[in-house]
């Protein structure tokens, strides 16, 4: 490898871009005046996207007179931090160079005729300007980017800032994106431009994601464990963030609430270890996004899985056709106040926190991080075990609603630990007790959704045409409730019989 690239990514307005520069924070730490250049880069793939799909791209950038032919690695991505592997040469015959790509020894370049399948699937034409920010402690290079991306006839503007690390911790990276996220609204960037030049030249609408595999081993300690969960966590975050604003925003808002509850149970389970001043000012911040994003899921499930179900059965109900249309008003309301949320420049300055927290991990250096993973695992996983059969009892269907839901939560915080450390274990061992909590968890989340719909549904007692729809849909759901408490109980029997695996 020539190098390891590391950078950090914002965008904002085009307009607000040569104001960058004049920031206090910025003018402070700058060693001359800016250099502008005009890059004109040419990316290349098959037809069948075998690069993109190696988490390897290539192009070609053209400058003045000067030719570079340029290789990177997907690498590692977190609050919008980028560490991937590049390989650069001069390109004075402006065409792909064969012995360069040979040179990286990735795989890929090596399969069967794929360089006379490479051909050009879109461009960036950007003019840049360049500023060398110093301290006695780093050197970083602020790149102010402006122009547009071609596929075809599809074009796509781009005006972003990118700031790499030449010398000195990564942290520096982040202090330097929070003072300019201070002085302008931007965000933070999870996208490469080719990623953007892909989706471009493919045509393909940002769509959700879940949360990418994790792979711990036992040779790993408690420290390095809860780092690599915690950047899992938060990668889960933000790659549904461009979702968020598309046709699919239901499933997007789904999953960045699972990565937000997946990052907070990764915090008790670690609780240990992971502890601060600065650990509460996040929870605080996750706290008020988790109220901004809630809404618009909960209208999702309640539209979905209560008002849904029984107005296809009741099409000719007129009252319910009216419900349904006041509970899309209250969906759409949401989801804008949810999109409102992930714009605000208060979203940026929680991931660039959260990225700067995670490059320092001040957790590393404690007693309880040096303990192998697999010990910790152990404890916490038995601890949660316990936890979990204490609240459920012999029979947790005796139980009231409100310690239902309890249950329901220790579950679901279990499934999660479990899934956090299942790479530790044999799969044939992990899965069915996993299992068991997910449909331990599929019939209480039913159950409290029912509770839930009966609340919500009270609050329209003050509307006739309402009040007799809401009758209806409590009644029919009602018929539900024996079903769903069968399940639990088989369920919960199941699992106070099963031996667990850590065991």
């Amino acid at each position: 490898m020539d190098s390891t690239e590391t950078e950090l990514k914002l965008c904002l307005d085009a307009a607000l871009l040569s104001r960058v520069p004049r920031l206090p924070a910025i003018a402070a730490y700058k060693t001359g005046k800016g250099r502008s250049k005009t890059l004109i880069s040419t990316y290349y793939d098959t037809p069948t996207r075998e690069l993109r799909q190696s988490g390897v791209s290539l192009r070609l950038r053209q400058s003045g007179r000067d030719w570079t032919q340029t290789v990177k690695t997907e690498g590692r991505r977190a609050s919008g931090l980028f560490e991937r592997g590049e390989w650069e040469i001069s390109a004075p015959l402006a065409q792909v160079h064969l012995p360069h790509l040979l040179a990286t020894e990735l795989p890929v370049f090596r399969l069967d005729g794929l360089i006379e399948r490479l051909t050009p699937v879109f461009t960036t034409q950007v003019r840049r300007t360049i500023y060398l920010l110093a301290t006695p402690e780093w050197d970083i290079e602020l790149a102010l980017d402006q122009g547009e991306i071609l596929a075809g006839d599809r074009r796509m503007p781009l005006a972003e800032i990118e700031l790499e690390l030449r010398r000195g911790p990564v942290t520096a990276l982040f202090g330097l994106a929070q003072d300019i996220a201070a002085g302008f609204p931007c965000r933070v960037l999870t996208s490469a431009k080719s990623d953007r030049g892909y989706a471009l030249a493919d045509g393909g609408a940002p769509r959700p994601t879940k949360a990418p595999p994790l792979d711990l081993n036992a040779d790993m300690n408690a420290g390095q464990s809860f780092s690599v969960i915690a950047g899992n966590c938060l990668r889960h975050l933000q790659s549904n963030e461009a979702a968020l604003r598309g046709d699919q925003a239901g499933e997007a808002v789904h999953q960045m609430r699972v990565a937000l509850r997946r990052l907070r149970s990764a915090l008790k389970v670690f609780k240990p270890l992971v502890h601060g001043a600065e650990l509460d000012t996040i929870k605080t911040e996750m706290r008020w996004l988790l109220e901004h994003l809630g809404p618009a899921r909960d209208a999702d499930v309640f539209l979905a899985e209560i008002i849904a179900p029984v107005q296809e059965n009741h099409p000719d109900a007129p009252a319910l056709a009216v419900l349904r249309e006041e509970w899309l008003e209250q969906r759409q309301q949401a989801f804008v106040a949810a999109t409102a949320a992930i714009d605000d420049n208060r979203f940026t300055r929680l991931m660039l926190t959260l990225g700067q927290w995670l490059a320092q991990a001040p957790w590393t250096t404690t007693e309880t991080a040096a303990m192998s993973l697999g010990r910790y695992a152990r404890q916490v996983l038995k601890k949660s075990h316990r936890r979990l059969l204490k609240a459920g009892g012999d029979n947790l269907t005796h139980l009231p609603a409100p310690e239902l839901h309890q249950v329901r939560i220790l579950g679901k915080q279990m499934r999660y630990t479990g899934e956090f450390f299942t790479t530790l274990y044999p799969r044939a061992e992990t899965k069915p007790f996993l299992g068991l909590l997910a449909e331990l968890q599929e019939s209480l989340g039913g159950l409290n959704d029912l509770t839930v719909a009966g609340i919500t549904l009270a609050g329209t007692h003050h509307r006739q045409d309402w009040a007799w729809a809401a009758g209806m849909i409590c009644g029919w759901h009602e018929h539900r409730r024996p079903g769903l408490l069968r399940d639990a109980r088989l369920t919960w029997k199941k699992l106070r019989k099963t031996t667990p695996y850590w065991e």
